[in-house]
C-alpha cells in the first residue's frame, strides 16, 4: 500500500473579482505616451538647441520655462515656440504652478531648461532644505523632512503633465588637460554626472547625454531601437524615431474632465472620495492644476486637501 496526496486543482472557470477597484487585475493593453526626455550634457554640448528640435518635432505648440536668463529665446529664429519672462525664483512650487498654467493654455509639449535650477538654483530644493534646517532641531534631516514631499510632489506635476515634456539637465564638470596634434596643452570640460537628485534618471522613459561635439548618447530608452543610440547633432529624424513609438497602442484619455470636476464647488467629502478614485484609476493624481487665484497643484493634491478640510470641519 502506497500513500498518495492529491492536490486540489483551482477552479479556473471564473477568476474572482477584486473588491477595489485598484487591484482589479486585467489584460493589460498597450496605450499611447508622452514623451518623458532628458538630456543632459556639458556647457556648450548642446542641450537646449536639441531639447527644442525634439520638442518642435513632436509636439505641436511648444512652451519653454525658461532658467537661464532667456537662453532658449536666442533660438528663436531656429524653432517656434513660446516662452514665459525667465523664472529668477526656482522653487518647486513655481515650477508647478508653470506647468498648471502650461496645461490650462493648452500647450501639448513643454520645455524646461533647465531643470538642475529647481533642484541646485535660487529657491531650489537643496536653498529649501537648508532654509527648513535652520528652522528645526535635527539640522539637515528635519530640512529633508519637511521639503522631500514637496520635491515628490514637483516630481508628480512633471510626470503627470498631460503632454510630451522634455528637460535639459546641467552636469557636474571636470577640466581635463590634454596635449593637442602640436604637443600644447589644452583644456576640455567632461560632464561627470547630472546635477539634480540621485537616481532621478528613473522616472524618464528617455535619458540621453551629450558632449562638446554635439553627440547624443542614450544611455536609457524603452526600446532596442533606441536604446544605446549615438545621433550627431538629433534632430527630425531622430525625433521621428520617439514619435513612432510614443503612437503606438490605444488612444490616450486626457484628464481635463477630472480636473474641470474636482474645480466644482459644494463637492461632499464621498464625492471627492469617488472622484479620487477615478483619478488614481486613470493615474491622472499628478496632473498640473491650475487653481481660480493662478496658483498651481496637483489634481490628487487638491482633492486631498478639499477632503481634509472637509473633514476638519465636521
Amino acid at each position: 500500500m502506497t500513500d498518495t496526496i492529491t492536490h486540489a486543482q483551482p477552479d479556473t472557470s471564473a477568476s474572482r473579482a477584486s473588491r477595489d477597484e485598484r487591484f482589479r487585475f486585467t489584460a493589460a493593453v498597450r496605450h499611447q505616451r508622452y514623451a518623458r526626455i532628458m538630456l543632459d550634457g556639458a556647457p556648450g554640448s548642446g542641450t537646449t538647441y536639441t531639447a527644442l528640435a525634439l520638442a518642435t518635432s513632436i509636439g505641436n505648440r511648444v512652451a519653454v520655462i525658461d532658467t537661464q536668463r532667456g537662453k532658449a529665446k536666442a533660438y528663436a529664429d531656429a524653432f517656434p515656440f513660446d516662452a514665459c519672462p525667465p523664472l529668477a525664483y526656482c522653487s518647486p512650487s513655481t515650477l508647478i504652478t508653470a506647468l498648471a498654467h502650461c496645461a490650462d493654455q493648452g500647450y501639448d509639449t513643454v520645455v524646461i531648461a533647465t531643470l538642475s535650477h529647481f533642484w541646485s538654483g535660487p529657491g531650489g530644493v537643496l536653498e529649501q532644505v537648508d532654509r527648513a534646517a535652520k528652522r528645526g532641531a535635527s539640522g539637515s534631516w528635519s530640512g529633508w523632512r519637511e521639503v522631500r514631499p514637496i520635491e515628490r510632489h514637483m516630481l508628480d506635476a512633471l510626470l503627470g503633465y498631460p503632454g510630451h515634456v522634455v528637460v535639459t539637465v546641467r552636469d557636474k564638470l571636470e577640466y581635463l588637460a590634454e596635449p593637442d596634434d602640436t604637443g600644447r596643452i589644452t583644456r576640455r570640460i567632461v560632464g561627470l554626472a547630472p546635477v539634480g537628485r540621485d537616481g532621478m534618471e528613473y522616472d524618464w522613459d528617455i535619458v540621453a547625454t551629450m558632449d562638446h561635439s554635439h553627440t547624443l548618447v542614450v544611455v536609457k530608452a524603452p526600446t532596442d531601437d533606441l536604446s544605446g543610440c549615438i545621433e550627431q547633432k538629433p534632430g527630425a529624424r531622430f525625433a521621428a524615431r520617439i514619435k513612432a513609438w510614443l503612437a503606438e497602442g490605444e488612444p490616450l484619455q486626457p484628464p481635463s474632465d477630472l480636473a474641470l470636476e474636482a474645480l466644482q464647488p459644494g463637492m461632499s467629502f464621498d464625492d471627492l472620495a469617488d472622484l479620487m478614485n477615478r483619478v488614481r484609476l486613470r493615474q491622472a493624481e499628478g496632473h498640473p492644476l491650475l487653481l481660480p487665484d493662478g496658483s498651481g497643484t496637483t489634481l490628487g493634491a487638491h482633492i486631498t486637501k478639499r477632503g481634509n478640510e472637509l473633514r476638519r470641519d465636521n
